[in-house]
């Protein structure tokens, strides 16, 4: 009769490697040990089960009864196993993976930082690169593989049926889009001001990312679009809130951007009605996220 100690999970493995690769030589390689190691761990096994396990008739391989019996215990065993693994490991907050991320500028600095930090506090591996970049690159940095994940604005309803079919995503965060007035503009005095109003004076285009989305506000809101135009193209936020500063125009910035950059002679009023852009995480259809990328969608994205 079999002990249950006297039957290794070294033999068990060898056993699955056999019967997957059909081939002591493979067997060997797939465990990283020699072909008389695969050979004497069978034997060893066999004769601790009374008969033979594998039988070969010319190139085919056959489990015998005997055989699918152990076989069916070897994969419960070590499958078993195997999850225990992963619990011990996720207990002692390790993975065997990292995340590569990319993410424009305004929600690095204004909101994602400290999730990251968080993130990497339990896992100090985790995160292996974090680039900045505008919507455009960061889209073609995840095509290319250069990022496993992007997050940025929401630009899927410029090319919908592209993005459908190359990824997938999901909406992190909404961020107000506030107007950004010289502190001694009229329109400063009000609670809230509309688009129709910015209209009437100089407008000082961001150029960092959301001039689609700002096109498509005025777009929107003006009767005649012939009434919208952009007046100056700047890329820093910095500079733009100095040219508000400086009495050269308006503008309309995301919340997030303006967090950690306070201007004298500027102030923030909120539109009216509400505009919003909508932040999202998005990565490739054909490489779904690990599990450090569900980690960070599941415990650190808000739920507002």
């Amino acid at each position: 009769m079999i002990r249950g100690a006297d039957i290794s999970i070294a033999q068990l493995r060898v056993l699955l490697a056999v019967a997957e690769e059909q081939s002591y030589t493979r067997a060997a390689a797939r465990l990283g040990v020699s072909q008389s190691g695969v050979s004497h761990s069978m034997k060893a096994l066999e004769k601790l089960a009374g008969g033979p396990l594998i039988t070969k008739a010319a190139e085919r391989w056959d489990m015998t009864a005997l055989g699918e019996l152990a076989l069916t215990s070897a994969r419960k065993v070590v499958g078993e196993l195997e999850v225990l693994s992963q619990q011990v490991a996720q207990f002692h907050n390790k993975v065997d993976e990292t995340l590569k991320i990319g993410v424009i500028p305004s929600v690095l600095t204004g909101w994602l930082s400290p999730y990251l930090s968080s993130l990497t506090s339990r896992y100090p591996d985790a995160i292996s690169l974090v680039l900045e970049g505008m919507e455009e690159e960061i889209k073609e940095w995840v095509e290319g593989g250069v990022v496993d994940m992007g997050i940025t604005t929401d630009v899927t309803q410029l090319n919908l049926t592209y993005w459908c079919e190359h990824f997938d995503w999901q909406l992190l965060k909404k961020d107000e889009i506030v107007a950004v007035l010289p502190e001694n503009y009229p329109l400063s005095k009000q609670a809230s001001v509309t688009v129709a109003e910015l209209a009437d004076h100089p407008l000082i285009m961001s150029s960092g990312g959301c001039e689609a989305l700002i096109q498509q506000i005025f777009a929107h809101s003006l009767e005649e679009i012939d009434t919208f135009q952009v007046d100056f193209w700047v890329r820093d936020t910095r500079t733009l809130l100095q040219m508000v500063a400086g009495d050269v125009g308006v503008s309309l910035v995301p919340t997030l951007a303006l967090k950690s950059k306070p201007t004298p002679g500027v102030v923030m009023r909120p539109l009216s009605p509400r505009r919003d852009r909508n932040l999202i995480a998005f990565w490739p259809k054909k490489q779904p996220l690990g599990q450090i990328g569900q980690q960070l969608l599941s415990e650190y994205s808000p739920r507002d």
